[in-house]
């Protein structure tokens, strides 16, 4: 019933390039890095096994040939550093900077409500309190947690234009610089481990469980304050969708499912996520990949 929404969700995963570009780029340098190295390495292979009586002649076509390389290698760096991997990678780091700034926000004026959250800047995530929020085998909010997220969507409306794209920001939002903009934010549902039991028609197992869990949660989000539900991106589509895990993403990785069936540990990964996804100009990254593929190319062989 639910499922569809992870595959859907799938699919936005593979168009976000925020986090493997920026392994991408490293990997990039890391290459860069190899083959100054192996032309370092094999000019000093050459002097040390010169001839002492090599005619002048070949010294000085050795001497041209290493020069040449040297400055291919000159010209790939400035590149680098003015087109290809650098100001990609100041971009990505001004995104991230900008997604962190959200979320400590974020959670300062949920904290100012009373409500403690943890963020995982890493992932770009914000979990909300999982402590009385989900009573097992239900996707209604008890009323404790119907108040914690309500708190969240107001927080959201408050906090949250003023980071959008310049044309769709609010005039009263201070000047922002910088390339990172949010394009979406994905309200996520989880389960605890323990199989799907209830007679209940609505759900099959945990995946509509969980689904069903980040849809109310979007439903209570998008009520708390008129203005949430018009909240739209660069590309003018709405913001904030939803998304559900089941049981695959506990809070802490790596317990065996004994352990994860312990009432405390079930009430915790029984929780809502709030992840945000940055915006970044994928054309252009792109391009600029190719490009610097080819170029890599380019200099790997005339370096050989």
């Amino acid at each position: 019933m639910f499922a569809s929404h992870q595959r859907r969700q799938e699919a936005e995963d593979k168009k976000d390039v925020f986090a493997p570009v920026a392994d991408l780029m490293v990997g990039v340098v890391f290459i860069f890095i190899l083959l100054v190295l192996a032309l370092s390495l094999h000019i000093m292979d050459d002097v040390n096994n010169a001839v002492p009586k090599a005619i002048f002649e070949e010294q000085k076509a050795r001497a041209d040939r290493e020069q040449a390389s040297r400055q291919r290698l000159a010209d790939f760096a400035r590149y680098v550093q003015s087109t290809g991997a650098i100001p990609i990678l100041s971009r990505l780091a001004e995104a991230d900077k900008r997604r962190t700034e959200i979320l400590e926000k974020l959670r300062k004026r949920l904290i100012a409500g009373n409500i403690q959250v943890d963020i995982d800047t890493d992932n770009g995530t914000l979990r909300l309190p999982s402590t009385k929020l989900f009573e097992a085998s239900k996707a209604d909010p008890t009323p404790e947690g119907r108040a914690i997220i309500q708190t969240l969507g107001i927080s959201i409306a408050e906090i949250v234009p003023c980071y959008l794209e310049s044309r769709v920001r609010p005039a009263t939002c201070s000047p922002e610089d910088g390339a990172g903009v949010l394009n979406a934010i994905y309200i996520e549902g989880h389960t605890d481990a323990a199989p799907f039991r209830s007679t209940v028609d609505r759900f099959r197992d945990n995946w509509d469980l969980s689904a069903a869990r980040a849809i109310e949660a979007f439903k209570i989000i998008s009520v708390a304050d008129s203005h949430v539900s018009l909240l739209k991106n660069g590309d003018g589509k709405a913001l904030i969708g939803v998304s559900a895990y089941a049981e695959t993403r506990p809070v802490h990785e790596g317990m065996s499912i004994l352990n994860r069936m312990n009432e405390q540990i079930r009430e915790i990964d029984r929780r809502i996520e709030v992840r945000l996804v940055m915006a970044v100009d994928k054309e252009e990254v792109q391009a600029t990949l190719k490009d610097l593929k080819a170029r890599l190319e380019k200099l790997d062989a005339d370096l050989r």
